[in-house]
């Protein structure tokens, strides 16, 4: 199976923020796939009553969940289920309560979010190659573990990112067909 990554930036919220909230980034990864939700500066994502949303084709339960990292540090413990919606969209899964564990205590968003979905393929995180199932998030207006004013909810559909072995060959097919244009102009 091919190694790929897709990145989902943010295009919609329900506070009417303009740009990007942040990104989705999920990798093929032995067994399953890596998900890392990364905030832009000024933003971060909500823990205690946040949510992360997302659809797929596959069947999940809890267990299929592993190695849930907030900026970095384990939490053992967090709510997983579905169907959930969220500012009139609803979502396939909801993965929440994620303020537990090795986390300070008033930690309540965070810059990262990262975790493991074993079992599972990219492809069931797509409608068809290279058209993404959409991911939400719960955020708030401020970077780091202390929410800020204002949080919302940011919906996005993904697009596909090739992975760096695509873009390395892309580059050599390229530098291989301007060697041939040349060496055919100069002849």
């Amino acid at each position: 199976m091919q190694d790929s990554a897709l990145r989902n930036c943010a295009y919609s919220n329900n506070l009417g923020i303009v740009g990007t909230i942040g990104t989705v980034t999920v990798v093929t990864s032995g067994t399953g796939v890596q998900v890392t939700l990364t905030a832009n500066s000024g933003f971060s994502f909500k823990l205690q009553g946040g949510d992360i949303l997302f659809d797929t084709s596959a069947t999940l339960t809890a267990g299929n969940i592993e190695n849930l990292l907030i900026d970095g540090k384990y939490v053992p413990t967090f709510s997983f289920g579905g169907p959930a919606k969220r500012a009139g969209s609803t979502f396939d899964y909801n993965l929440s309560k994620m303020n537990k564990g090795t986390l300070p205590s008033g930690y309540v968003s965070a810059d990262t979010i990262s975790f493991f979905i074993s079992g599972v393929t990219l492809s069931q995180f797509e409608s068809s190659p290279g058209n993404l199932l959409a991911w939400g998030a719960h955020f708030c207006t401020a970077s780091g573990s202390n929410c800020g004013p204002e949080t919302g909810y940011v919906f996005s559909i993904g697009t596909p990112v090739p992975e760096p072995g695509t873009l390395s060959l892309l580059g050599t097919g390229l530098v291989g067909l301007a060697g041939f244009f040349r060496r055919r102009l100069f002849s």
